[in-house]
C-alpha cells in the first residue's frame, strides 16, 4: 500500500536527440535522457556529446507544500559548468510562491548564500488529451558586495506541451530557459512519458 501511494501519479520519461556538430571534424552530438516525475520529486540524467566531449547532467529535487513549499534541490550540470545544492522555503498563495533561497556558492558544496526568491506554476487540461504546464522561478542572489540587485537576478522558465496518446503513454515538448550563476542556457526537446 505504501509503495502504491508513492507511485500513484509518477511519470518515467525518456528522450533521445542526435545532431551534427558545429565544429568538424567532431563526432555526432548526442543527447540521452532519463527520468521519473512525480509531484513530490523528480530525477533527470542525461548523458550528453558535445563537439566530442561527454558530460553527464543531473537534477534531483524533492517538494513538500501545504501553504509552505519546502524544496532542497541538487543540480550538477556539467555541461553548462553549473553545480548547486539549494533549499527553497517559500508561503504558497494560489499559484505563486514567495521566500528564501540558499544556494551553496562553491562546487564543493560547503559555502551558502541566502537571498529573496519568487514562483508561479501552472497547469491547465484542454479537453481530455492536451496539458500544458508552465513554472518560472525567480532569484535575487547577492553581488560580490553581499547586495542583491537587478544585475544578479536569476531564473529558471520552463514550459510544457503533452499530448495522451494512450491511457498511461503522453508525447511531451519541453522548453527551458535558465540564467542561473552566471551561466545563460537553453533547452527544446520531444520525448515520451510513462505513467505507472
Amino acid at each position: 500500500m505504501i509503495l502504491d501511494s508513492l507511485l500513484a501519479g509518477t511519470l518515467l520519461f525518456t528522450s533521445f536527440a542526435v545532431r551534427t556538430p558545429n565544429v568538424q571534424p567532431n563526432p555526432d552530438d548526442y543527447e540521452v535522457s532519463v527520468g521519473i516525475e512525480h509531484p513530490n520529486y523528480y530525477f533527470n540524467r542525461q548523458w550528453e556529446r558535445e563537439l566530442g566531449t561527454k558530460y553527464i547532467d543531473d537534477i534531483i529535487w524533492l517538494k513538500y507544500e501545504n501553504h509552505v513549499y519546502f524544496k532542497p534541490e541538487y543540480m550538477n550540470k556539467e555541461s553548462k559548468g553549473v553545480k548547486y545544492f539549494k533549499m527553497d522555503i517559500r508561503n504558497k498563495w494560489k499559484d505563486w510562491s514567495y521566500g528564501i533561497t540558499a544556494r551553496s556558492s562553491d562546487d564543493y558544496l560547503k559555502y551558502y548564500d541566502t537571498f529573496i526568491s519568487f514562483g508561479i506554476a501552472k497547469k491547465k487540461k484542454y479537453g481530455e488529451k492536451i496539458e500544458i504546464e508552465y513554472s518560472f522561478d525567480g532569484y535575487f542572489p547577492p553581488d560580490e558586495d553581499g547586495d542583491p540587485t537587478l544585475d544578479t537576478f536569476e531564473f529558471e522558465d520552463k514550459f510544457k506541451l503533452s499530448y495522451k496518446l494512450t491511457k498511461n503513454i503522453r508525447l511531451y515538448n519541453l522548453g527551458e530557459i535558465f540564467k542561473l550563476k552566471g551561466r545563460e542556457f537553453y533547452k527544446a526537446k520531444i520525448g515520451i512519458e510513462i505513467t505507472l
